[in-house]
This record gives C-alpha cells, structure tokens and sequence, in this order.
C-alpha cells in the first residue's frame, strides 16, 4: 500500500494529529455493544472474496465501535487496516479522504497508548501518503511524514507488512519530486525496493514495485537489460501461469496484475 505522489510542490496542510477520545470504556454511543460490533467488524473483512462493499461495512463499524470506546490497541489497529484498504482500492478519490483521515485518527490513537507500536507506525505514514494522494494540500507535509515515518521504522529493521518499511519509502522516493522539493531519488528508491524484494520475495506488491523501478532505472541510465528484468518480475510474480495470489489475497492480486499490466503496456 503507497501513495502516488502528485501535486507535492502545491501542498502546504499539515497531516492532522487529532486522536478518538470516545464516550468511555465501557460503554458505546450505539445499541449494539462494543464486542458486537467488533466482531462484525472482523467477519466482514474476513469475508471472501473481498469487495469494496464489505470492507465498507466493516469500516462502519468499527467506526461506531472506536465512538464509544477508543481505548482497545488491537482494535485501532483492525481499523486502521481497513481504512488503508479503502484508501488503496474504493475507486472514488471523494470518498476516500474521510476514509483515510479516520484512519490517522485510529493510528494517531494508537499511538497516544503505545508510542513505540511498530504497526501503528507503519499504518500511521502509509494513511498519511494517502492522504496527500487524496488531497494535494497535504501532499508536501505527507511525502515528509512518510519518509519519517518509514526511514524510523528501517533504522529499527521492522519488518512490518511484507517489508512495507521498504516498499513504501522506495515508492514515495521513485515518484517524489528531487530535493529540495521533496525526497524524490531514483537511487535510493533502487535500493529500497530491491531490498523489499530481498526481504519478502513472495509478496507481489514488492516485485510490481520493484519492476516500475527497473523500468525507471532503464529510462534514466539508457539500460535495457533492466527493462526486460522488469518484464521477467512482472511475468514470473504476476502475469504468468504459475503466478499464485498470496492466501486470501485473491482481489488484491487481481488489482496488481492490473497494474502490471499498465506497466507493460507504457513499458513497450
């Protein structure tokens, strides 16, 4: 899960910091009770194959949940989890802000009860480069909590999401705007990505990353060995007959093949 960094030059918004206080631990502002609507909550992103409709259903309630009760580590998470889904497939940008603005929330809450949750970290930079996707206002400040945000959790080596440390900080590096605008580097995104791939080879998010690079470092150092590595990736991890969707990840992969495709088809 990434960001496309667009617009960084125009934002000037701060990515909020603002928490759930919520009505108290015992109680919910709703008629059904706090571990009902938890437990909806989780058997609707269970549910297979996912949809858009029914994380949409489990992001209502864990929101009714974390209104009358924002004081569950566990469950914040759950919720920012399903606020990066929505922010990374529902396929209206309008929509999706308030989606992944609740989720800086829940992780922002997280956060307040365990300063050094690596999890909580990782959601917390990723939300926060989706929110600059969603709204280019925030996008200068975003691309700066990224990187903060990632850069922190690879000095601590956390292997959190697949290698998401890497993969996310080598996206915002490949598609930022240089300095001094922003942290845009071609080089180190290089050496980010490849090292998602080195450290979670299996999880096809990295591998298509990976090849957007390559077809990045073809263009920029006039190599076309690294076109066709990129190629390879995509058929080997994403496009070819013995490429298999990580379990329970069948939408996810079937929207990353997409994209391969989209590489492919720019990448003659």
């Amino acid at each position: 899960m990434v960001m496309l960094v667009a617009a960084i030059a125009a934002g000037c918004r701060y990515v909020p910091d603002d928490v759930v206080k919520g009505n108290g631990k015992n109680g919910t502002a709703n008629a059904e009770g706090f571990e009902v609507l938890v437990a909806h909550a989780r058997a609707a992103f269970a549910q297979q194959p996912r949809s858009v409709e029914s994380v949409r259903v489990a992001r209502d309630k864990y929101a009714q949940a974390i209104a009358g009760r924002a004081d569950d580590l566990t469950v914040l998470l759950e919720a920012a989890r399903v606020a990066m889904w929505l922010g990374e497939f529902m396929p209206s940008r309008q929509e999706r802000r308030p989606i992944v603005k609740d989720g800086i929330a829940y992780t922002n809450t997280a956060l307040k009860l365990s300063p050094d949750n690596i999890e909580a970290r990782y959601c917390h930079g990723v939300l926060a480069g989706m929110l600059g996707d969603v709204d280019h206002d925030y996008g200068l400040n975003a691309a700066k909590t990224v990187d903060q945000d990632m850069r922190g959790l690879i000095e601590k080596n956390a292997d959190v999401g697949h290698a998401g440390p890497w993969r996310v900080l080598g996206v915002l590096q490949m598609r930022a705007p240089g300095p001094p605008t922003s942290v845009g580097s071609l080089r180190n995104a290089r050496r980010n990505l490849l090292t998602a791939v080195e450290k979670a080879p299996d999880w096809p998010e990295n591998q298509l990353y990976c090849a957007e690079m390559e077809f990045a470092w073809a263009k920029d150092r006039n190599l076309p060995a690294e076109a066709e590595s990129a190629r390879n990736r995509l058929q080997k991890y994403l496009l070819g007959s013995e490429a298999k969707a990580p379990a329970g990840m069948e939408f996810e992969f079937a929207r990353w093949q997409e994209k391969a495709r989209e590489l492919l088809k720019n990448n003659p």
